[in-house]
């Protein structure tokens, strides 16, 4: 299956966007880092969507650079 990185300028952005998959039903990841290295513990670094048809996803994402 196909992987598209994408960038966020914000926590909140990123909150939105996951605000976004649940309400088109989408599965998704929300990742909080575990501390160990450069970020405080809790820290949200990634949010994963899918898998999904494509379209769908791209109606959440599809305005977002790539990474």
């Amino acid at each position: 299956q196909k992987k598209v990185a994408v960038k966020v300028t914000s926590e909140e952005e990123l909150l939105e966007l996951r605000r976004q998959a649940v309400n088109n039903s989408l599965p998704h990841a929300l990742i909080r880092d575990a501390g160990m290295t450069e970020l405080p513990p809790g820290t949200i670094t990634v949010l994963g969507i899918g898998p999904a048809k494509t379209e769908i996803i791209d109606e959440v994402t599809g305005d977002l650079k790539l990474l």
